[in-house]
């Protein structure tokens, strides 16, 4: 999520919480107050969740073809994956991708 999109997030998150807050009181009913929360710690938690690593990955990962540029780096990102626990993780190489 770019900086622009997060801070509309963390907005929108906040106001729904306050909002929520308010019906919550008066009416009992936590709904708009529970999803302004999850907006918040979600655009909090996004931005480390998918982000790249710069270490190479440990000995049981294998590189693959895929590679993309990150869009919020733009530096070209390759996958690994681990065939024998299906795990996937993303690397960032050296270079930038301009």
């Amino acid at each position: 999520m770019s900086g622009d999109w997060r801070a509309w997030a963390l907005t929108a998150g906040a106001l729904l919480l306050a909002g929520g807050t308010a019906l919550w009181v008066g009416t009992g009913n936590p709904t708009l107050f529970i999803i302004g929360a999850l907006a918040i710690v979600t655009s909090i938690v996004e931005r480390t969740y998918g982000a790249p690593t710069a270490a190479r990955p440990n000995a049981g990962l294998r590189p693959t073809d895929e590679r993309f540029v990150d869009p919020e780096s733009g530096l070209l990102v390759t996958v690994w994956f681990d065939p024998k626990t299906g795990e996937r993780r993303y690397v960032a190489d050296t270079e930038r991708a301009d």
